[in-house]
């Protein structure tokens, strides 16, 4: 099978800083990932466009602006670049396999400019695809194909990913028109109030519940048990994630661990150092040393692909 050749994980979770540098020496990243233990991701965005199928186990459920998205085998869920989610994996089995394609907002836009689409609406929203049109259209094996592109000469490669997509992006389209998409299994226009709030207003390092309880116009404890409900995090929770998130955006673009702490809205930096090592198993600084590893590696590997490809040209 053409997937044994698309890296797979197991309970492992990439971070955006390590899929920002994957795709650096490419534009498109594609993975098979396997979630065992691993149950659910926390509330986080990327600068890239994300796709997911689930081929195989449990169906998963996903959280995005104050809507749940229950995502069965065979169907595709559609993330555009910065759009705030996270996942559940076990909904009806212990075990779940998805394939996850990543792809650059600059070569998208170039494959949207070849399509000759007006920016239609789906590519600005979280959007499902049936697995009906999913099937019929062999979505699975196109991005199985896209996962080559490491294998191709690297002249042709961004030309061959560029047309992988403006196919992909013209049949979505026409399933999208046809309307062979899943609504959202439920909304809360309450809690999408609630979460754009917290969205542009993390970094305050004075923001509380009560606060965002009283913008919504509500009592804390209702407020509390429907964003549970709807984003699979407690607000404080949620809250820590976002700050987080841009946490180790700045220090992974070079700002200090301090200046990335205050930036992002911690006001505690002892309680900051403690919750980094909690929720990530090691202290900033040591995820600053493991980003510039992986960032030698990455361009190790870049340069030792090259090489291998200009001598496949040469023979």
């Amino acid at each position: 099978m053409i997937i044994q050749k698309i890296p797979h994980y197991i309970d492992s979770m990439l971070t955006q800083e390590m899929a920002r540098m994957a795709l650096e020496g490419g534009k498109v990243v594609i993975a098979w990932y396997t979630n065992q233990e691993n149950k659910q991701s926390v509330v986080h965005s990327h600068p890239y466009h994300e796709l997911i199928i689930p081929f195989k186990g449990s169906m998963v459920q996903y959280s995005s602006a104050g809507s749940l998205y229950t995502l069965h085998v065979g169907e595709l869920i559609f993330f555009p670049a910065e759009q705030f989610h996270s996942g559940k994996y076990d909904l009806t089995d212990t075990v779940s396999e998805r394939l996850v394609i990543q792809v650059d907002a600059d070569i998208w836009e170039s494959a949207a400019q070849r399509c000759g689409l007006a920016s239609p609406a789906w590519t600005k929203e979280v959007t499902i695809l049936n697995a009906d049109s999913v099937s019929t259209w062999d979505l699975r094996g196109l991005f199985e194909r896209m996962a080559q592109s490491p294998y191709i000469k690297k002249q042709y490669q961004n030309a061959i990913l560029e047309s992988q997509l403006v196919e992909f992006q013209l049949l979505t389209n026409q399933i999208v028109e046809e309307k062979h998409t899943q609504a959202p299994s439920s909304t809360n226009a309450l809690i999408a109030q609630a979460v754009a709030y917290l969205q542009e207003n993390y970094t305050n390092p004075d923001l509380t519940v009560a606060d965002l309880a009283t913008y919504t116009y509500t009592s804390r404890e209702y407020l509390s048990r429907s964003f549970k409900k709807y984003t699979m995090e407690s607000i404080h929770g949620y809250l820590t994630n976002l700050r987080m998130q841009h946490c180790r955006r700045a220090i992974a673009a070079g700002t200090s661990i301090l200046d990335a702490c205050t930036e992002s809205g911690f006001s505690n930096y002892s309680s900051f150092l403690k919750t980094f090592r909690r929720l990530y198993g090691m202290t900033p600084a040591d995820y600053r040393n493991q980003l510039n590893e992986l960032c030698g590696k990455y361009q190790l590997d870049l340069l030792e692909q090259t090489k291998t490809l200009s001598a496949s040209a040469q023979q």
